[in-house]
């Protein structure tokens, strides 16, 4: 059976004993979970010396945590009771990747304890004719944007069953409308003089990185201070780190003034994009990432999605300071106000 975006096939034998390998997964899970309560509750809570606030929340905790095991469990019997796979084919338009933190905080209890968790989890994910999935990181490594695929997954729990790379992108750089070959591309630059707009992005890019690096000479500056009559082996990261911190400054104001005297010119580099990778985060905002043949750039989510892979852009640099201030497309340069 076909649909529009996959096909449907039965489940493999192999297949069968892959998702039936999440029953063990769901099994240990329970295990340890369990035995992590447990401690919790007749070593930490002690339920007889304390109020119920503390009860209630370790019960939440343990509905939750049932929850997961549950839909774990039930999720796979679906999928080995409908006894089905979808089966994607097609080109990679996309890439992402998801970091999630959660953090966490015990209560006190008598005993003094006041401790402070924190986990982070990746996720990653492929977007195949710009239809989400995700996959291990093993295949994720594997792909870039362009290449064309084959990928088998289980309807319910998403259980990536094969993974398949049918055609990697070979960079093909097109001549005519008609006629394209496959060559390394090579990158070229010249010189040019800065428009207004982008000298001034250049001065608050320029006084953004003085303000932090003052706001860190002063923190060091205090804690010198503040240690000075302590321990010396305390003062030494510190002394370092300031020293550090001054010289960069320093290097810094010396390569926005030859950018200055020599008339603020900008390099423009003419790269090709071989890769797109956006990155998301329940903690902070999410980055736009895009890989040329020359270096890795973030840019604004405006950009990122004119850009494909191949597509021939130019990077617009000022000298010395080599701050990108503007990529050009198709439609002209896009500046990149949000830096």
């Amino acid at each position: 059976m076909t649909t529009n975006n996959f096909e449907i096939k039965p489940l493999s034998s192999q297949d069968r004993n892959k998702l039936r390998k999440q029953y063990l997964f769901a099994v240990l899970f329970l295990g340890v979970a369990s035995a992590i309560f447990s401690f919790i509750y007749f070593f930490v809570i002690k339920p007889d010396n304390f109020s119920g606030i503390p009860l209630v929340m370790f019960s939440i905790f343990l509905v939750f945590f049932a929850g997961i095991f549950s839909y774990l469990f039930w999720s796979t019997y679906i999928d080995l009771k409908r006894g089905i796979k979808h089966c994607y084919t097609g080109i990679i338009t996309d890439k992402r990747v998801d970091k999630h933190t959660t953090k966490s905080r015990s209560y006190n209890t008598r005993m003094g304890t006041n401790t402070r968790h924190k986990s982070s989890r990746t996720y990653y994910y492929i977007s195949i004719d710009n239809n989400e999935h995700s996959v291990p990181y093993s295949e994720y490594a594997k792909v870039n944007v362009n290449d064309k695929v084959y990928l088998e997954s289980s309807p319910k729990n998403k259980e990536v069953l094969a993974f398949t790379i049918l055609e990697k992108n070979q960079n093909l750089i097109t001549i005519t409308a008609k006629t394209s070959y496959s060559s390394p591309f090579k990158s070229k630059s010249i010189t040019k003089p800065m428009r207004q707009s982008e000298i001034d992005l250049v001065k608050e890019i320029f006084f953004k990185k003085v303000r932090r690096a003052l706001i860190y000479i002063a923190i060091y500056s205090i804690l010198l201070f503040t240690l000075w009559q302590g321990i010396f082996i305390f003062l030494i990261p510190v002394i370092i780190a300031f020293i550090y911190t001054s010289i960069k400054l320093l290097i810094l104001i010396n390569k926005y003034a030859k950018f200055n005297r020599n008339g603020n010119l900008k390099q423009i580099t003419t790269v090709q994009v071989i890769d797109k990778l956006t990155t998301t985060s329940n903690t902070s905002s999410t980055k736009f990432r895009v890989t040329t043949n020359v270096e890795s750039i973030n840019v604004s989510e405006k950009i990122y999605k004119k850009l494909k892979a191949n597509a021939i852009i130019e990077l617009h640099k000022a000298t010395f300071l080599k701050y990108l201030v503007g990529v050009s497309v198709d439609e002209g340069t896009q500046y990149l106000e949000n830096l």
